[in-house]
């Protein structure tokens, strides 16, 4: 009898280790290191993800002289092994309709800058996104939009119109 319970306590502890394990294994599989960035968007792999008090600084520094309030900031660069660079500037505000005002003030102004071309409105995924060119140290290609509290400014460095739209219809659709 004695036998018995000591086997039985054995294969106890046994299940209640793998269970656990499987349960730690699952749960560090789900959280993602890049926050709300994948780590691969379409040829391009992430190479960089801030966030927090350091994106927000430099967030709210892009929008110099705007009258901004927002909750969080969210910065990635992507690179890919064929000379290819993105980088996304990503604000969230306290609901939609500050994310859309926050839009607007910024397509109202990019223009007039001298930095940025008058933008040029898209639809990609039943989204108003906004293109614009830049200056070559800024970087050329620039494209802008909100969704929900969200607002994303994507820097593509690839001068093919058509390699470009299809990474922000990607970033659209995953991000």
């Amino acid at each position: 009898m004695r036998k018995n319970k000591s086997e039985i306590y054995l294969a106890i502890f046994i299940i209640a280790v793998i269970a656990i394990t499987s349960l730690l294994y699952v749960q560090t599989q789900l959280k993602n290191p890049y926050g709300i960035f994948p780590e691969k968007l379409g040829d391009m792999s992430i190479s960089l993800y801030r966030d927090g008090d350091e994106a927000m600084t430099e967030v709210k520094n892009l929008h110099r002289g705007a009258d901004v309030e927002i909750e969080n900031a969210y910065i990635a660069n992507y690179r890919s092994a064929f000379s290819s660079k993105a980088k996304f500037w990503v604000s969230e505000s306290k609901n939609s309709e500050e994310a859309a005002s926050l839009l607007e003030a910024m397509n109202s102004r990019v223009g007039k800058t001298g930095m940025f071309s008058e933008s040029t409105p898209l639809t990609i995924e039943r989204l108003k996104v906004y293109f614009v060119t830049g200056q070559p140290e800024l970087g050329l290609y620039h494209y802008f939009y909100a969704r929900d509290r969200e607002v994303f400014w994507i820097q593509v460095d690839n001068p093919d119109e058509s390699y470009r739209l299809n990474f922000v219809r990607e970033a659209i659709k995953r991000v």
